[in-house]
């Protein structure tokens, strides 16, 4: 939830107070919280910018405000691990699997990277996506009100409010959304990667083979 969000929450608690005070009050009192009404309607979300927002979190959290999430963000540290071990182990069993006589050119092509590339970002986002809601859970701004269940006092107390309160599935709330944009940009930074690699190493072969035909004649 953001301060804006949280501000139009107040707000529209305020305005729904209000009508009601209208629809009980006498003819001059509801002039006079019509008049309040209208300008609640006009006022706006205020400016919000980096010292308000440390201020806030400074007041609602205090110093441990600052470092909400971190232990899952430490964790997430192994996102692109995972993601790695993935692609080479599925690289080098294809590359294998191509080394018979059947298959006799090894190198994998660019849409076999780009699909193995995607594999292996699915993968790790599976394993990592939950730390990346309670992450998220942590750092955004605290439910107004007296819900218990979005309010949490730390790592292990948004893990365990969610199970209780959503299920395993919360744990993956909006990972179709996470899995098309990361998805896809892995897969292509790995297809880009293994083009560039070969590329580069077909350039220093010519080279070497230029520099040796060179030196030859001479």
């Amino acid at each position: 939830q953001t301060h804006t969000q949280a501000e139009r929450k107040v707000i529209e608690s305020k305005r729904e107070l209000l009508l009601k005070e209208i629809s009980r009050a006498n003819s001059m009192d509801a002039h006079i919280l019509k008049d309040r009404l209208a300008k609640l309607d006009s006022e706006k979300p205020r400016p919000y910018g980096t010292l308000q927002a440390i201020r806030e979190v400074y007041r609602e959290s205090g110093i441990s405000g600052f470092w909400k999430g971190l232990i899952p963000t430490l964790i997430m540290v192994c996102n692109p691990s995972i993601q790695f071990m993935i692609y080479e182990t599925l690289s080098k069993r294809l590359k294998s699997k191509r080394s018979g006589k059947r298959f006799p050119k090894k190198n994998i092509t660019a849409m076999e990277v780009f699909l193995i590339g995607a594999i292996a970002k699915l993968g790790a986002t599976l394993v990592t996506y939950p730390l990346l809601v309670v992450k998220s859970r942590l750092q955004a701004k605290q439910e107004i009100g007296r819900n218990a269940a979005s309010r949490y006092t730390g790592t292990l107390d948004a893990i365990l409010k969610m199970i209780r309160y959503e299920g395993l599935h919360g744990f993956y709330k909006g990972m179709g959304t996470k899995i098309v944009q990361s998805v896809l940009a892995a897969s292509v930074l790995f297809m880009v990667k293994e083009e560039l690699v070969k590329f580069v190493v077909l350039l220093v072969a010519r080279s070497r083979t230029l520099l040796l035909t060179r030196s030859d004649k001479r």
